[in-house]
């Protein structure tokens, strides 16, 4: 039996090489981003406008949303982002101003991401499971001039200081409908510039509060057209057919203001030619019902959500040979999770590691390459992306060395909003440090070993121990507290608290007084009290390995 060829970063370069030659589209050239030289796609479109006038050219119509028994073709989507056009136009938002968008997954969030992108207008997904006080910083922080929400969001943003328009009537407010409808058949005359930021997405950092990560167009668009060459890249070493699939379609089961969400199931479905079959919440029944329905090509998410659907009772009962992939991110499968999910489907599994900041690029496993190596996080894109580890002098280390991981790509951020001391730590000679600690083996692929930073990642979300403490700490029987992640079998990580207090308090109580300051995902799930100051190291610091321990 002949095994399997196994991708490396020298035959991933070559064969990048080769691609060049035959399709000039992916011609790359030097670009200098901020005083750094990087590689970027020379003859990729330059704005998001560009990018979907490229694609109508390419693809021409073809059915693009799906929601319940809903649907919109490309053309329509384009023909309603054009009315919104028209109306932003109307009442005076600039291309560069902010405007905000706080839904749940639906059309609607698609259409109005089309329209702000294509007008120029700097997008600000808010995270649409966050309450009214962190929706207030975000309002305050981001400065967006007007926010498109659906009716339960409108209810924590009616109060703030801010334009909204709503998806369904409520107190004599502009609706989505009333702005959608009409025939506009041209884009605005301004636009943006490549340079500009095309959208800000919070993230939780280890800083405390969320920070926004500034994303220009032309890191999109770069961030695109490489997973667009992963797929071709596939096609020539390991004969895979990835983006070229007749009848592709999606489940968009991950919020679409996460980065996973926007650029790798929804953007790239653009280019990919892939039909979005709409989730506006995960449930694993629901989930397998929809992929047997409009036969799912493709499946991607947190590992959570594919060992849901391995540990489903009526999984046998489904026919999912749709399927050609199953893919993971935001944090890593378990190792028996990988050999489970390929026995059990035969097809090839996908990791993907990336950040917001590297909007979703960064390293790809997949296929015999996953399963020979699969506590690794892959291999990066040759050519357009880079990927090295340095010690704590940014010295570059050696292969196998540990250190923090440090990415470079014009998919990198250009910093964060009103954060320069932030930016500056983080972005090193156009290095990315990342604050995972890892290493690269000799044919490229990257393994994470721990984390730098203070944050906790429940199924893929990012949560700032410090800003759980930072609530916690506000609560007038609590006189310090400590928050570390927990190991979970389906989560991967959930929140623990140790709190010194003197006071009975029951963990309902504390629930009930963090639910208006922290979406819900962030308050603890192991509580433990202490009547005596939490254990410290011996320069006064808090001892968060044997606080760890114990909430263990």
């Amino acid at each position: 039996m002949t095994e399997p060829k196994i991708s490396t970063k020298e035959n991933l370069k070559e064969a990048f090489a080769k691609l060049r030659e035959v399709n000039p589209l992916l011609e790359i050239t030097d670009r200098a981003i901020n005083g750094s030289v990087y590689k970027v796609f020379k003859n990729a479109p330059k704005t998001m406008r560009d990018l979907f006038t490229v694609i109508e050219l390419l693809h021409g119509d073809f059915p693009f949303i799906v929601e319940g028994k809903n649907e919109l073709t490309f053309a329509e989507t384009i023909q309603k982002a054009k009315n919104i056009c028209t109306y932003l136009n109307k009442i005076d938002i600039k291309p560069g101003d902010k405007v905000g968008i706080c839904m749940q997954n639906c059309t609607e969030w698609v259409v109005i991401y089309v329209a702000l992108a294509a007008y120029g207008a700097t997008v600000v997904p808010f995270n649409s499971w966050w309450k009214k006080e962190e929706l207030s910083y975000g309002v305050e922080h981001s400065e967006v001039k007007l926010i498109f929400s659906d009716t339960k969001r409108y209810e924590s943003l009616k109060n703030l200081n801010i334009e909204i328009i709503v998806n369904e009537p409520i107190d004599n407010k502009q609706t989505f409908n009333e702005i959608v409808s009409g025939t506009s058949t041209e884009w605005p005359e301004a636009n943006a510039t490549e340079e500009d930021i095309s959208v800000l997405l919070y993230t939780s950092g280890s800083t405390g509060l969320p920070k926004g990560v500034m994303l220009t167009h032309l890191a999109i668009i770069n961030a695109l057209f490489s997973f667009y060459t992963l797929g071709e890249l596939r096609k020539i070493v390991h004969n895979e057919t990835l983006l070229d699939v007749e009848n592709a379609s999606v489940l968009i089961n991950v919020p679409l203001f996460h980065v996973t969400g926007l650029v790798t199931q929804f953007l790239l479905s653009m280019i990919a030619k892939r039909k979005l079959i709409i989730m506006y919440k995960w449930e694993a029944k629901y989930a397998l019902d929809l992929i047997k329905e409009h036969k799912v090509t493709n499946l991607s998410g947190v590992p959570t959500q594919s060992w849901d659907l391995l540990n489903h009772p009526d999984i046998d009962n489904y026919d999912l040979s749709s399927l050609i992939d199953i893919g993971a991110g935001g944090a890593a499968r378990p190792e028996d999770q990988v050999f489970n999910l390929h026995d059990k489907f035969n097809i090839p599994m996908t990791f993907a590691w990336g950040m917001t900041e590297t909007a979703a690029l960064g390293t790809i496993l997949r296929g015999d390459d996953y399963l020979k190596r699969p506590n690794s996080a892959g291999l990066v894109v040759p050519d357009i992306s880079e990927i090295a580890v340095m010690d704590d002098s940014n010295n570059f280390l050696n292969t196998d060395e540990i250190g923090e991981i440090v990415f470079k790509s014009p998919s990198n951020t250009i910093g964060y909003l009103k954060n320069e001391e932030e930016t500056k730590n983080c972005i090193v000679n156009g290095w990315l440090k990342t604050g995972d600690l890892g290493y690269v083996d000799n044919d490229g692929y990257l393994f994470i070993v721990d984390r730098k930073k203070a944050l906790i990642i429940r199924g893929g979300e990012n949560i700032s121990c410090l800003e759980v403490e930072n609530v916690l700490d506000k609560h007038p029987d609590i006189m310090e507290s400590c928050v570390c992640g927990i190991d979970d079998d389906k989560f991967g990580e959930i929140v623990g608290a140790y709190i010194y207090t003197n006071k009975e308090l029951t963990i309902e109580d504390l629930k009930i007084f963090m639910a208006d300051k922290l979406a819900n995902y962030k308050v603890p799930e192991v509580i433990i009290y202490t009547t005596k100051s939490l254990p410290r190291i011996a320069s006064e610091k808090i001892d968060r390995v044997t606080i760890k321990r114990l909430l263990s």
